[in-house]
């Protein structure tokens, strides 16, 4: 049963860097074969607006997360050498292999102590690094770096209006440390039966990648995609969704013995309004306690839009509050999890957007 608890454990800071170019949906209409009432039901349906993706191909995950990383040390006047762990959540990674949290080691300068390693996940991937996080402290570390992020606008081809007026580029560096902590709570789970809804087909050691691979193909929506980008089933990862969120709160209030009225923010992956909206509706819970603008303005920041949320929006609150939250994650693998955390006045800052420096 994955239901688990920590004592004595505490976020100490959140930043957010998220890309630096500007995409507005009415921009790239055309690109889509968007029709005027098509885009309005879309930007009121599911909150098609704007996006920030790079403006420059040859800065990864890594950098935007490094950037964060470099403000936490900066903000909270840390040094690298008390970072025990480094870990890196991402499906946008440098390289195959190696793993590009080990490439940050380097380029934070963190000792030759440190553990350091990669997860593949996306949507859930903040609640599954914040649990190794914990886990990890859990068993005598006494800080660890998380790192969080994608260049998802990457994932998907260029013409697919169903997955690509979504997608948002942004990296996360969440540090977690030792003492000061209430008990938290973590409920994880997953079901591979639906791994095919969300998918990148070709490109892996299943399915190589290929000529083929490159071949645009049609879908009956419209949607204009290759194998090697991002599918999407939309109504199954939105059946998928209901089905299982508002369950899983349920159960995790009910393991920690805790009410919807006990939490001050709900903070969830940010996929699309529609879903949000439908999620808000069945827990009954107010879009000032379920923040949901993250897609429509950065769009949908896959395992950063937790974070960025925070950084974004809930800055202030953060920043000067003793809060209650429930952060929640849901999507790819099918994966899906949830924690219950309690943060203390910790370093968040309103999200940055991505500088490249001369020394890249």
């Amino acid at each position: 049963m994955a239901k688990l608890s920590f004592d004595d454990i505490s976020i100490k800071a959140v930043v957010t860097t998220a890309g630096d170019k500007k995409l507005k949906i009415e921009d790239e209409a055309s690109k889509f074969s968007y029709d005027e009432k098509s885009l309005k039901r879309l930007k009121r349906s599911m909150g098609f607006e704007s996006r920030y993706v790079l403006s420059d191909d040859s800065v990864c995950t890594s950098d935007l997360c490094l950037a964060s990383a470099e403000k936490i040390f900066e903000g909270l006047d840390i040094g690298p050498e008390s970072i025990d762990a480094l870990i890196m959540v991402t499906q946008t990674p440098d390289y195959r292999a190696p793993s590009s949290a080990i490439i940050m080691q380097h380029r934070l300068g963190l000792t030759e102590d440190t553990i350091a390693y990669d997860i593949n996940l996306g949507c859930s991937g903040f609640i599954n690094g914040l649990f190794t996080a914990y886990s990890m402290i859990n068993s005598g570390l006494g800080r660890v770096l998380l790192c969080v992020g994608d260049v998802a606008s990457r994932f998907a081809y260029e013409r697919d209006r169903n997955l690509t007026p979504l997608m948002g580029d942004a990296g996360s560096a969440v540090l977690i440390e030792r003492g000061g902590g209430s008990r938290s709570y973590f409920l994880l789970r997953s079901d591979g039966s639906g791994y095919r809804h969300l998918i990148i087909p070709d490109g892996g050691c299943r399915r190589p990648f290929s000529k083929e691979s490159l071949e645009l193909r049609v879908s009956q929506d419209g949607s204009v995609r290759r194998d090697m980008d991002m599918y999407m089933n939309g109504a199954e990862i939105f059946n998928f969704t209901i089905k299982v969120v508002p369950t899983m709160f349920d159960e995790l209030l009910e393991f920690a013995g805790m009410g919807k009225e006990d939490m001050d923010y709900f903070v969830l992956h940010q996929a699309n309004r529609y879903i949000l909206r439908n999620i808000a509706k069945r827990l009954g819970v107010s879009e000032d306690r379920l923040p949901m603008d993250t897609v429509s303005i950065y769009g949908n920041q896959n395992s950063a839009s937790i974070p960025g949320t925070i950084n974004a929006f809930l800055s202030d609150s953060y920043s000067n509050s003793s809060l209650r939250s429930i952060f929640a994650g849901f999507g790819i693998g099918l994966s899906w999890g949830a924690c219950i955390v309690d943060t203390e006045s910790i370093f968040a800052p309103g999200i940055f957007h991505y500088e490249k420096k001369e020394r890249e």
